[in-house]
């Protein structure tokens, strides 16, 4: 197993929890991958590289964490909030209603919208039920344009929901992974919209995946640095690392796009192995706030008409005893902030939370962070499907994990366990003992429409 991101984890657990011998490579000195945890240099805080969060439709991530013992650490809110420059909030929350009613008495009530821009909002949601997105695909700025959303409607609503989701502008990002989105997370389930926030650094999630693999076991090697995954014959027969060679009858490579053919320089010339060369990358920021003083009681919140684009308070969960604030700020989709300094960040960063929240006031910043992964996701683009490979190779015995690899879900912490399911499913079913790893999605409840 090369990788110990979610992807890698999720194979790796599945299979020694069934018997397999299992050995986990990660070249790292810490498991979760892009959804990590580690210690901020300049000031000696523990952050995460990004604020994760995940939604009760995330089915197969809710039983690995149940599986790892874990899932109590995930800190659930039915409440959704939404700032406004003026510092007015609106919340969206479920009612007693069944879908895809649920969230509509309290849409309704939402104050950044007008009369006009909820009936184009709800018309839409309506028009996706029947339907898993427009063929062929293309930009969901077309769709909404389409349908008529208005430019309100657009920069309030869709557009904060779906780059937060899909981590890609409107412009940009495929109608049908944005329909999938509404469709698994607002319409479908009564309970799919909730939100899921760790209560603990990233790594806290992930480090009993490995304390178990390791009773079962298995091996995790940190910093065991893959040099060359080693074919005999037509299939992958072991690995090549830094300090000597690992014999394997299956090799699962739950590593970036970005990083695998390196890893099979005799794959340069076949097809299969070049089919993700044109899939890009989008990248997410953070900038970690440490305020000297209380400055909002609100877990969370979207700010609306921002740069900054959400709000965590992770004051209480990070055990502060200071007397002081801890905020997460998240940026999805920052290509604009990639090129900018480090200051310059902050003082944006600094500026809108001032603005946003009066408790601010008079506040000072002691210590902050910035983290830009510039690879964070791959582009939800339209077409993106036919760049993503399956997980079965040409290689006999070699299989793909990860959340760019062809699992139904957009780059998310679902889709890389689901990946790494999958990949433990197919080992399974090659030992002939098939078996179901990757968790059923939750039913579909709406009372109109159909599941697509």
């Amino acid at each position: 197993m090369i990788g110990a991101g979610l992807a890698g984890l999720a194979a790796a657990t599945a299979l020694a929890e069934r018997g397999f011998r299992v050995h986990l490579l990660e070249r790292k000195s810490i498991p979760g991958g892009r959804a990590s945890s580690y210690e901020a240099q300049d000031t000696g805080e523990t952050v995460d590289n990004c604020q994760h969060i995940l939604m009760r439709c995330c089915t197969s991530l809710l039983q690995f964490y149940a599986q790892a013992g874990v899932a109590e650490k995930i800190r659930w809110t039915r409440r959704l909030h939404f700032l406004e420059p003026n510092g007015r909030t609106s919340v969206l929350g479920g009612s007693r209603l069944p879908a895809p009613f649920h969230l509509m008495p309290s849409f309704f009530r939402l104050r950044f919208l007008s009369a006009a821009d909820k009936r184009a909002v709800a018309n839409a949601l309506m028009g996706m039920l029947p339907s898993t997105g427009p063929q062929p695909d293309g930009t969901m700025m077309d769709w909404l344009r389409a349908t008529r959303q208005t430019p309100r409607a657009v920069e309030r609503f869709w557009r904060p929901i779906l780059v937060s989701a899909l981590n890609e502008e409107p412009e940009r990002c495929s109608a049908r992974y944005a329909f999938q989105i509404f469709r698994q997370g607002f319409l479908a389930h009564p309970n799919a919209y909730e939100m899921g926030v760790p209560r603990v650094p990233l790594r806290d999630l992930y480090s009993p995946c490995v304390e178990a693999l390791r009773r079962r076991g298995g091996e995790v090697r940190f910093r065991g640095s893959v040099k060359r995954i080693r074919l005999e014959a037509g299939r992958a027969a072991g690995v090549e690392l830094a300090d000597g060679s690992l014999d394997a009858d299956y090799v699962v490579s739950a590593v970036p796009f970005d990083q695998i053919n390196p890893l099979l320089p005799e794959t340069a010339g076949d097809p299969f192995f070049r089919r993700w060369a044109r899939m890009e990358s989008s990248p997410i920021s953070a900038v970690h706030l440490w305020w000297d003083r209380p400055v909002t009681t609100m877990g969370h919140a979207a700010l609306l008409d921002r740069q900054v684009q959400w709000m965590f308070n992770k004051t209480d969960d990070f055990a502060r005893s200071d007397g002081g604030t801890y905020m997460g700020l998240v940026v999805s989709a920052s290509r604009d902030w990639l090129p900018r300094s480090r200051r310059e960040l902050l003082e944006i960063a600094e500026r809108e939370v001032r603005e946003a929240f009066p408790g601010a006031a008079g506040a000072s910043v002691v210590k902050s962070a910035v983290i830009k992964e510039a690879k964070a996701t791959f582009s939800a683009v339209p077409g993106i499907d036919e760049l993503r490979p399956p997980p079965e190779t040409p290689i006999r015995n070699l299989l793909l994990a990860g959340d760019w690899v062809q699992n139904g879900w957009p780059s998310t912490m679902e889709a890389a366990v689901r990946s790494g399911y999958r990949a433990a499913e197919l080992v399974l079913a090659a030992e002939g003992r098939p078996e179901a790893v990757v968790a059923p999605d939750l039913p579909w409840q709406a009372v109109v429409g159909r599941p697509g």
